[in-house]
């Protein structure tokens, strides 16, 4: 069976945009019921709700509508790694920290890695590209966990992990590939912000790293690196609209702090605007020399 892909339409995106809230509504359910009961109950709970959400998602796919099985099916694994949490919590085995990356907790560990066991056997049965980044993110916590109690070396694991990500990526072909390559940027570009974010040279790396990944997108055809380089960009002219004009941090547009140059961060913005566009425009132009090669 092929990969899910489900074109932009009105009804695709009712779908995504239903499904999506049914699962955070699910969640966000679950989370109450953990705070209405003792640890058995809420085992219990949990498991009605990943009994529900899979059934929907089988009947779905009996019926041949396979964007709304695999929109089921992803809320069916986040469901079931609150079962095996709650079961956990319940045999006393899952260890609360201040830090996720606090320790050595083998309860912890086996979640995480449950959840990936879970995401990739979905994956299997229902092609919903989707659940890569679900494994993807749960592989990621998964061995940032295991080697390391956070700080610099659970950068340096996220770094690892990106890279690795990348060369599944390319071996996943375009329609599953898509997702790891998110994750590869995201794990890339998070780290990169780790390491780099204290001074106006780590800042000017920012940069640079943004240019690169808007560099890939060009080269790789993949535009997630445009998306992860814009957001560094905007961080980049911030940083600096902060710095130098005494404004205050993050808002893009407006709100400069008392004795701020407003009107100097509106026109930072307009010229990272400016910038974009050009940059849009030559990777329109690169996209459409590579079509037009023989």
């Amino acid at each position: 069976m092929a990969a899910v892909r489900a074109r932009w339409s009105s009804s695709s995106f009712l779908l995504y945009a239903g499904g999506l809230t049914i699962l955070f509504a699910v969640l966000a359910l679950l989370g109450t019921l953990s705070d209405d009961y003792e640890a058995a109950g809420f085992a219990g709970w949990s498991i009605v709700a990943f009994g529900l959400l899979a059934l929907l998602a089988w009947l779905l796919r009996r019926r041949g509508e396979a964007v709304g099985a695999g929109l089921f099916a992803l809320a069916s694994v986040a469901a079931f790694g609150v079962v095996v949490g709650s079961v956990e919590n319940w045999l006393g085995w899952l260890a609360d920290t201040d830090s996720p990356f606090e320790g050595f907790h083998p309860g912890n560990l086996l979640l995480a890695l449950v959840v990936l066991v879970a995401a990739l056997v979905a994956l299997r049965l229902f092609h919903f590209p989707l659940l890569v980044l679900v494994g993807a993110a749960a592989g990621w916590y998964f061995l940032t966990d295991l080697l390391s109690n956070g700080g610099d070396l659970a950068a340096a694991t996220t770094i690892f992990y990106g890279v690795l990500m990348l060369l599944v990526a390319f071996a996943a072909g375009p329609v599953y590939g898509f997702w790891l390559h998110v994750a590869a940027g995201v794990s890339l570009g998070g780290a990169a912000l780790y390491f780099w974010h204290t001074s106006h040279g780590d800042w000017l790396l920012v940069a640079f790293a943004s240019l690169v990944y808007i560099g890939l997108a060009a080269r790789l055809g993949r535009s997630s690196y445009a998306v992860l380089g814009t957001i560094g960009l905007f961080l980049v002219t911030a940083h600096f609209a902060e710095s130098w004009f005494d404004l205050e941090p993050f808002f893009f547009f407006f709100g400069a702090s008392e004795g701020g140059k407003a009107w100097a961060q509106a026109l930072a913005f307009c010229v990272l605007g400016l910038a974009l566009m050009v940059l849009g425009l030559l990777l329109a132009r690169v996209s459409a020399e590579r079509e037009a090669a023989p």
